[in-house]
């Protein structure tokens, strides 16, 4: 009975151990392999740098297509290596522009491009830095010349196009805050003459148009903010002079009480805008005999860039003005004093898309907006010199 026991013991170790045995069997040619599998992908990764290095391109290529296509590392790992080489090798072409030749570098870049594993923006840095110091010499000749003949801006244009590899390229940086400063009081000085002439608007256009280029917000805001300080300051003045001639400031306007205010004009036509209910009135006549011809709804301007009070008249008109400071224009308008206007609703600048369509309210930026056909109406009616009263 005891054999008996002792012969099933054996034969259950001897089973055991078979299994175990077959176990390690196959675990190790699992990792046996992994391993080949292994160093047949750096074998294959290795043979394709040597000829992507050696500008064996088709070459490279076939072994990326054809090799190993069931390899677990090439499926896992290849596209992160190609990555790390091909960022690698830009890295190089980037540090090494002066000392490489260009056009070896840009068969490189097409080659590495064609795998589409780099990101489009890297590549295209690579792209404008060869670019640039392949022009860069002349792009700085260009530049001093420009700068000689103090034309400031297309210098900036130049200078600002020097590669950082090359020579002059600290030289250029010099040149560019000098060109910026240079534009910078040209711009100032058109800035002051507009203003002895009383273009305000003009004069915020230009400073909006080259500020941008001028790149100095704090030094740009401040002088924006002096115009607009004239303006507003010769608005004041201008509207005071008239208003102390002329009662009919002082009065509420009505068509019940305009014929009893003495309240004359240069044409057969007044303006009155009552900017508590937002309407513009339009009279024909004249003084003491005025008859309501028009009523339209309208916007002035909002808190901050109020319209204006006082006693005015139409001086220029036109069809369509831009403005860059606020980004948007009006069709038929009618001048009232320096840059405020009688015009449309706002428009962008292809002169089709309305951008605000709000009228019975403060809406504008010191202008008095109307409907189209009723800003149309007083371009093709209201002559010059009209009297406009705004209260």
């Amino acid at each position: 009975m005891l054999n008996l026991i002792n012969n099933k013991y054996f034969k259950s170790t001897i089973k055991s151990y078979k299994k175990l045995f077959i176990y390690i069997i196959i675990c190790l040619s699992f990792l046996f392999t992994l391993s080949y599998s292994h160093y047949r992908y750096n074998n294959l990764l290795n043979s394709f740098k040597a000829n992507f290095n050696n500008y064996k391109f088709s070459e490279a290529n076939n072994l990326i297509v054809t090799k190993e296509s069931l390899n677990p590392f090439k499926i896992i790992c290849l596209k992160n290596d190609l990555h790390s080489y091909f960022n690698d090798k830009l890295s190089i072409m980037s540090n090494n522009l002066k000392d490489k030749d260009i056009n070896d570098i840009l068969i490189q870049l097409r080659e590495i491009d064609h795998y589409k594993i780099i990101s489009p923006s890297r590549i295209n840095y690579i792209n404008d830095s060869i670019f640039k110091f392949t022009n860069s010499v002349d792009y700085y000749t260009q530049g001093i010349n420009y700068y000689i003949n103090k034309d400031y801006e297309n210098a900036l244009y130049y200078f600002n196009n020097v590669s950082f590899l090359d020579i002059n390229y600290s030289n250029s940086l010099g040149y560019i805050n000098q060109c910026k400063k240079n534009i910078k009081n040209d711009i100032y000085l058109q800035c002051d003459e507009l203003i002895k002439n009383d273009y305000y608007t003009k004069a915020l256009n230009l400073l909006s148009e080259y500020s941008s280029l001028i790149n100095d917000d704090k030094a740009i805001s401040k002088k924006i903010q002096e115009v607009k300080t004239k303006r507003q300051d010769y608005l004041n003045n201008a509207s005071s002079v008239l208003e102390a001639s002329s009662k009919a400031l002082t009065t509420t306007i009505s068509p019940n009480n305009i014929n009893t205010l003495n309240i004359t004009s240069d044409t057969n036509f007044l303006i009155n805008v009552d900017i508590n209910n937002q309407k513009t009135y339009v009279y024909e006549g004249k003084s003491d005999n005025w008859t309501l011809l028009k009523t339209f709804s309208c916007s002035t301007g909002i808190d901050g860039e109020n319209t204006p009070v006082g006693s005015f008249s139409i001086k220029e008109k036109g069809e369509w003005f831009f403005s860059d400071e606020y980004n948007q224009g009006g069709k038929y308008w009618s001048q009232i004093t320096g840059d405020i206007l009688f015009h449309s609703l706002p428009y962008s600048n292809d002169r089709t898309t309305i951008v605000d369509y709000t009228v019975n309210k403060p809406s504008s930026h010191g202008c008095i907006r109307l409907y189209l056909d009723d800003a149309k109406w007083i371009y093709e009616n209201v002559p010059r010199d009209s009297k406009v009263i705004i209260k």
